[in-house]
């Protein structure tokens, strides 16, 4: 029995490496990459986990496999709901793996739920909402999990993320990685499984959540022990070692949802006489407590009388007070008289998550009180690609975004669902955020750039991973090869012999291969039936806590 083990080193990058790997601080990886071939893997458009572990496991670009975020628009509305593996169109890898009887075991594969039967077992992670206890296949994993580790959770709680010192939040995922490893060992041996897949996402929660690189660091010396204990149990023949997507850190934040409502292409309801002074009061107590320092009765008095008072006083006072209420609250004003909610009659743009730049517009036709018409989509594309490019870094005065494609970057049966505009900012040193104000922005550099301040996310992708592959399967090229997510399944299934589905995109990575892989002919087989995405959404409860797990990871506004 061959054995392979693929493993995700989730937003590994050689940026992040190089310096540790110079110290001889990563020895498990140092001794992969010594005894075999590594290089650049390059990841999906957007470079996001959900999309481009669809593209893992399927061999597929996106506009075949229909996952481009973590919510998926619905078709013929306006509502984001969160991504989960049955909305994923194509046949998994291990589907083709299974067919020849090669057994194939899945710990933490993002976006696996809900399991699938699979010969071998599979346990899913990321992705998943921690309301739910059936998160495994076969069946009695699930009993299994229940004794070994009682409330086993596939996710961090969202209330620790959003709210526990990084330090503690580093001892936990650092704790729930090696539950996963453990499980992945365990249930390896169990179910004498020839493939074993894991993804150790520790790096990259580390990444978004830690305020110094050198915590980041330290997770990486963490999975690196863990991936030792991985070898030292499976005892792989080969070792596929792939990241994802690459990691970087970010300075602060561009909120596009400002930018976009300022330049006409969102318009929001105002709020409700209500809702403007519950608002206003949360303000105001915020800007007392906060930036004057003011407390207890004396600051319950002044907010009173500010609240009561305010919006009958002179425009040129309220001008002025709001003036210097925004110099510490950004778009404040906007925050207390609108809603926040889209009036979709006047809206052209529409938007879901927070970071991944994905627009969509208001068609007539498609949406239900669309507004921009099939054969101006084009010329708004346009028009917002060249207003976008022109955006720059205020400290460094480079582009921030580096390019900004229509969804005709995809092919296949799923483009009806992508995006209308992708923007690529992953070259920039922000985060994109659809906010159009917030509580606790940080320091404004101007109307649109906060810099960081007591803030939670201080970390963000970038394209390219990377690839580590070693074994007698592999062999080191005369010179470096760079790869893509696509290429990954159409590889793994050739080391087995499996012929490759004719629907891949990707391709064998044969410059990387043994002298007798090499020479062995890539077989294909036709696909007898496409797999639909059958879209089976979580209940109310389950995608309210899914929503706000990747809220409290800095995914969503």
């Amino acid at each position: 029995m061959t054995k392979t083990l693929l493993v995700g080193w989730d937003a590994a990058c050689w940026e992040y490496l190089k310096p540790l790997l110079d110290g001889n601080r990563l020895p498990t990886l140092q001794k992969l990459i010594q005894q075999g071939v590594s290089g650049t893997l390059h990841s999906t458009m957007p470079p996001w986990t959900p999309t481009a572990w669809s593209t893992i496991v399927t061999g597929k670009n996106p506009g075949k496999h229909g996952i481009f975020d973590m919510l998926r628009k619905k078709p013929g509305g306006y509502d984001f709901v969160p991504t989960n593996a049955s909305f994923r169109m194509g046949a998994p890898f291990w589907k083709y793996l299974n067919q020849q009887g090669i057994r194939t075991g899945m710990v933490n594969v993002p976006f696996t739920y809900p399991p699938a039967p699979v010969e071998g077992f599979m346990v899913c992670g990321f992705g998943t909402p921690s309301t739910l206890s059936e998160i495994a296949f076969p069946p009695e994993v699930n009993g299994w999990l229940k004794v070994q580790y009682k409330d086993f959770k596939p996710e961090v709680d969202a209330e620790v993320l959003r709210t526990a010192p990084p330090e503690e939040i580093f001892g936990i995922e650092k704790e729930q990685q090696g539950r996963f490893v453990h499980i992945a060992t365990h249930l390896a041996d169990q179910y004498q499984v020839e493939v074993l897949v894991i993804n150790l996402m520790f790096p990259d929660h580390a990444n978004h959540k830690m305020p110094q690189l050198e915590q980041v660091q330290e997770s990486y010396l963490h999975t690196d022990q863990d991936l030792a204990r991985l070898l030292d149990s499976f005892q792989p023949d080969n070792v596929m070692l792939l990241s994802d997507h690459g990691s970087s850190r970010v300075k602060g934040d561009f909120w596009l949802g400002a930018w976009l409502r300022d330049q006409g292409y969102t318009v929001e309801i105002e709020n409700s006489p209500k809702d403007r002074a519950a608002a206003f009061n949360w303000l105001l107590m915020q800007f007392f407590r906060e930036y004057l320092g003011w407390s207890g009765v004396f600051e319950k008095v002044i907010r009173k009388i500010t609240k009561e008072t305010f919006f009958n006083l002179p425009q040129g006072i309220q001008k002025n007070l709001w003036a210097r209420i925004e110099k510490n609250f950004p778009h404040a004003r906007q925050f207390v008289l609108s809603s926040g909610k889209p009036d979709f009659k006047r809206t052209r743009v529409i938007f879901g998550s927070a970071y991944s730049g994905l627009l969509y517009f208001n068609v007539v036709g498609r949406e239900p009180q669309g507004l921009v018409s099939p054969d101006a989509k084009q010329a708004l594309a346009e028009e917002i690609k060249h207003k976008l490019l022109q955006i720059k870094d205020p400290d460094t005065g480079r582009p921030l975004f580096t390019n900004v494609f229509n969804s005709d970057i995809y092919f296949g049966k799923a483009v009806p669902h992508a995006p209308d505009l992708i923007l690529d900012a992953y070259d920039a040193e922000w985060n994109i955020r659809t906010s159009k104000y917030t509580a606790h922005p940080g320091p404004a550099v101007n109307s649109y750039f906060f810099k960081k301040a007591n803030y939670r996310d201080f970390g963000w992708h970038s394209r390219d991973g990377i690839y580590v592959f070693t074994g007698p399967a592999f062999a080191r090229p005369e010179k470096p090869i760079e790869g893509n997510l696509l290429d990954i399944p159409a590889t793994l299934l050739h080391l087995y012999g499996v012929p490759i589905p004719e629907d891949f995109d990707g391709q064998v990575l044969t410059d990387v291969l043994s002298s007798a892989l090499r020479a062995t002919p890539v077989k294909f087989q036709p696909v007898e039936e496409e797999i639909e995405g059958q879209e089976q959404a979580y209940n109310e409860e389950d995608a309210e806590k899914l929503v706000e797990h990747l809220r409290a990871l800095g995914y969503l506004d």
